[in-house]
C-alpha cells in the first residue's frame, strides 16, 4: 500500500503533454496485489493508496478524486476478471492494457456525466483507447519483470 501511495502521488507530480492521462505507476501494485493476494487485497490497496493519495495531494473529495476512485474501480474489476483467464488467454500485458481501457473510460464518462455534460468530450475515445494500450503495454511489461523477481521470494 506504501509503495502504491508514494507512485500514486509522485505520478502527479509529473506534467504530461494532456493533463488528464497518466502512466498508472500505481497499478503495478494493484495487479500484483490481484495476482498474489487476490481482489480483495486489491481493492483494500487501490482504496487506500486513492484516500492516501489524495490527503496527500490536497485533492481529498475533489473531482479528481472522483475520477480516481471510479477509474481504479474500475480497472480492478476488469483485471480481477481477466485475470481468471491469465493462463489461457491473457498476459500480464494484456490484464493491464485492459485494466487502462477501463479505467480511461471510466474516468472520461463520469467526467461526462458529473463535470462536462458535452458530448464533444467524447471525441477523446481515440486518444484514450490509443493510451490504454500505450500505457497497458508498459505497466504490464513491468509487472511481468516484478512478478518474475519477486515470486521467489514469496513462498518465503
Amino acid at each position: 500500500m506504501a509503495v502504491a501511495s508514494i507512485l500514486f502521488s509522485v505520478e502527479t507530480l509529473i506534467q504530461f503533454p494532456v493533463p488528464w492521462l497518466r502512466l498508472g505507476l500505481a497499478n503495478i501494485v494493484t495487479l500484483l496485489a490481484l495476482k498474489w493476494w487476490g481482489i480483495r487485497e486489491a481493492f483494500v490497496i487501490l482504496f487506500m493508496r486513492v484516500l492516501l493519495g489524495s490527503f496527500l495531494m490536497g485533492r481529498f473529495l475533489h473531482p479528481v478524486f472522483l475520477l480516481s476512485l471510479s477509474g481504479g474501480v474500475a480497472a480492478t474489476l476488469a483485471m480481477g476478471g481477466a485475470m481468471i483467464f491469465e493462463k489461457k488467454l491473457f498476459s500480464f500485458i494484456g490484464i493491464s492494457i485492459i485494466g487502462a481501457l477501463f479505467k480511461n473510460l471510466t474516468q472520461l464518462f463520469v467526467a461526462y456525466f458529473l463535470y462536462i455534460r458535452q458530448m464533444n468530450i467524447l471525441t477523446l475515445i481515440p486518444l484514450f483507447l490509443l493510451s490504454s494500450l500505450l500505457t497497458g503495454i508498459i505497466i504490464g511489461f513491468l509487472v511481468h519483470l516484478i512478478h518474475g523477481k519477486m515470486t521467489p521470494y514469496l513462498s518465503i
